[in-house]
């Protein structure tokens, strides 16, 4: 499809960010000094509270569940100030967003998704009521709860639905997700598709629980300037009906209207500023809503940006802050050992942090395919990466086996984090103990280093390794380039890059790098990955006609392809799992991506404010999965005498 040929610039820098903007370990904000005298004192003992959160941390199965018991509650009212870690950009339409964690905090109390997560990490139906597939699976129909209303009182139908989808499918930006879906419209409150291809797991997974399975008004997506309808290539309108559209789009994209427990009163942007949303009366989910509920409990809810993790978190200790969020292990650890304040841990169903590496060479013979063309597509007309020694498997093979994972997240990330093998942590499909990753053996790193000095013609082999300006990434990866340096001695030559975040992903889109620090690929199903790793996403690196790939490695692997095929359209979890491993295996076998660990995600409150993470799907006995790749609900949150400030 069109869609696949040429992304924007802004749209492919999205998709990256949606998976891996930056965080307190590897991405924005400056870290913590280890010295800092206004840490807390940690106590010599744990908590019953904080040792079973140790305890699941330490297990692989912390999920930030809040495990406290309930303090004469649940009652309504306080004002909330959760510190998040990042602003958004392009806020916040979901077609344009570039929505990360913290947007993702923000879109989870201002609307609802069509889907959510449950406590057995199934995705489940939550605005949807229901959904149903022919035999096919090339059509499907899911039926939306009626009695819903966005903000600005306008009901949620299907239609209001095929909207919201619509706009992503026609978006320059979050096209790429929907390739095989020719056609969604609604009536009444049903939603029909129709695929070329079948989806047997449901029709997305881009329009499921985050990015577009967000809702919002279509009255005041009609009223933005940057709505696809009017601006977009792909846009099934005509020009007049562009140009009208597009003449009276006077709305501001980042005031948005949803459905959600808050409804947005103000934004100001950037770092130390904040988003604003007050409680919302006919919340769904509320006494005037169609279950009857008493959500949300908070009258207000305040997100401030506090990029720096030290003023996150001494702004929390000084009663700023009522909440915040981190994967950031320095901070973490000073709070593990100190019930003074709720700590939540969630390394389940987390991120994956990672090296990954620009091996575009030769031609796309999938691309070539997908786009009708008879000849190949040629992965670096130019000769730009040429002379990268990463496109040869004995280079990347030889760092893997040099890396020190256990010294590298005791040193960095005090070993409360794991040592990763492959993109899928414990707990999610896919995952493997063994997944032929080489592991840390500097007799087979030099062995294969001698096959990579011969494949790459260098001696000293030689690339640059980019990194965030934040010093705590920088020092980290100087440490994984002193452990190659200690195997491979003055036969390698690595110059670490610090480059400003601003302009870090544009270069990993364009393929204008070598060897790039990284976390992404956080999700509960590995279908939620593939636009990241296919052939067909895999785009030329070629400036004269500028390609900006979500396949950021310009990888091509057959076997991760045909392992898709089953992951995206066929139905039997025995099957698909057994695809999500293999998927893991041809990581191992290829070593496409340097693993180092998988992410832990903190969430640390003032005792005050209750039920941090826990939030019921109505009509089901399950509950929603407590931190999903760092974020969490706030409907369900409440404090102490309904004050949220000691």
């Amino acid at each position: 499809m069109a869609r696949a040929r040429s992304l924007a610039a802004a749209a492919a820098f999205a998709l990256i960010a949606v998976a891996c903007a930056g965080g307190d370990g590897d991405g924005s904000g400056a870290q913590p000094d280890a010295a800092d005298a206004a840490a807390p004192a940690p106590s010599t003992t744990l908590g019953a509270a904080q040792a079973e959160v140790v305890e699941a941390r330490e297990a692989g199965e912390a999920t930030g569940a809040d495990v406290r018991e309930e303090t004469a509650g649940p009652v309504h009212g306080g004002r909330l100030v959760y510190a998040i870690e990042a602003d958004t950009a392009n806020p916040f339409a979901p077609y344009a967003a570039l929505c990360a964690i913290s947007c993702r905090m923000i879109m989870r109390a201002i609307t609802e998704s069509m889907y959510v997560t449950d406590a057995n990490g199934d995705i489940v139906p939550y605005l949807v009521e229901s959904e149903t597939a022919s035999d096919d699976f090339l059509t499907w129909t899911l039926t939306i709860r009626d009695g819903i209303t966005f903000h600005d009182g306008t009901p949620l139908t299907g239609e209001a639905v095929a909207y919201n989808i619509n706009l992503c499918r026609f978006s320059q930006q979050t096209g790429p997700g929907y390739l095989g879906i020719e056609n969604v419209w609604g009536e009444g409150q049903l939603v029909h598709y129709e695929t070329s291809i079948p989806f047997a797991t449901g029709p997305g997974p881009a329009s499921r629980e985050q990015g577009c399975g967000f809702m919002f008004s279509p009255a005041w997506l009609e009223t933005l300037p940057n709505n696809p309808m009017y601006i977009s290539p792909f846009s099934p309108l005509s020009a007049d009906e562009r140009a009208a559209g597009l003449a009276s789009a006077t709305g501001d994209p980042s005031a948005p209207v949803g459905l959600g427990a808050f409804r947005f009163v103000e934004y100001t942007p950037g770092n130390g500023n904040s988003f604003i949303a007050e409680r919302n009366p006919d919340y769904w989910r509320g006494p005037n809503g169609i279950t009857g509920e008493n959500l949300p409990y908070l009258d207000e809810i305040e997100f401030v940006v506090s990029v720096d993790i030290t003023g996150r978190s001494n702004g929390l200790r000084a009663g700023q802050f009522h909440v915040i969020h981190t994967d950031n292990a320095d901070e973490i650890s000073k709070y593990e050992s100190n019930d003074d304040f709720v700590l939540l841990q969630a390394n389940n169903f987390g991120e994956t942090h990672f090296s990954f590496m620009n091996v575009a060479s030769g031609t796309n013979p999938v691309l070539a395919a997908q786009r009708s063309l008879d000849e190949p597509v040629p992965m670096d007309p130019l000769g730009l990466n040429a002379a990268n020694p990463l496109v040869h498997l004995s280079c990347r093979r030889a760092l893997a086996h040099a890396f020190d994972g256990e010294r590298f997240v005791n040193e960095r990330y005090h070993g409360l984090v794991q040592v990763a093998n492959g993109p899928f942590p414990p707990g999610s499909m896919g995952h493997l103990a063994d997944s032929g990753y080489p592991s840390y053996d500097v007799e087979a790193a030099r062995a294969e280093f001698t096959q990579c000095k011969a494949d790459s013609g260098q001696n000293p082999v030689t690339f640059g390794f980019n990194s965030t300006n934040d010093p705590f990434n920088v020092e980290s990866n100087e440490l994984i380039v002193s452990m190659w340096r200690a195997a491979f001695e003055d036969e390698i030559a690595v110059t670490i890059q610090p480059i400003e975040q601003g302009q870090y992903f544009g270069l990993a889109l364009a393929g204008l790098y070598e060897m790039m620090a990284m976390r992404s690929h956080g999700g509960v199903d590995p279908i939620e990955q593939w636009l990241w790793w296919n052939s067909v996403t895999a785009l030329p690196i070629d400036p004269r006609v500028p390609e900006l790939a979500s396949n950021v490695g310009r990888f091509q692997d057959p076997a991760i392809d045909a392992a898709y095929d089953v992951i995206r359209h066929n139905p039997d979890p025995v099957a698909r799992r057994e695809a999500a491993e293999e998927v893991n295996r041809a990581f191992g076998r290829n070593v496409w991506n340097l693993w180092t660990h998988w992410t832990l995600w903190s969430i640390v409150a003032s005792p005050r404010v209750q039920n941090l993470t826990n939030l019921s799907i109505p009509g089901s006995e399950m509950g929603a999965f407590a931190v999903n790749s760092g974020a969490h609900h706030v409907a369900q949150i409440w404090c102490i005498d309904g004050d949220c400030q000691e």
